[in-house]
């Protein structure tokens, strides 16, 4: 099990100053898949946040895979 290192507020705190902006996400899957696409952080909810990717398609996460590791945000670089 991967140690969670800051709180649920914590991981709210950083999304919400990442709100609007163009970043890469890398996504672990699971059973070493992982994805990495661009996109834009749409809307904050109270347990999970949506992604817009670039191909229009909208992802849900929790704010418990930002703080166990399983989805990472990385600057984009255009």
């Amino acid at each position: 099990m991967k140690e969670v290192k800051h709180s649920l507020d914590d991981a709210k705190n950083r999304l919400f100053g990442l709100k609007g902006l163009n970043v890469m996400l890398r996504v672990n899957l699971g059973r070493n898949k992982i994805v990495e696409y661009n996109g834009r952080v749409e809307n904050l909810y109270a347990s999970v946040f949506t992604v817009k990717s670039e191909a229009d398609a909208i992802k849900t996460y929790s704010y418990s895979d930002v703080l166990t590791g399983n989805v990472k945000f990385f600057n984009r670089t255009v």
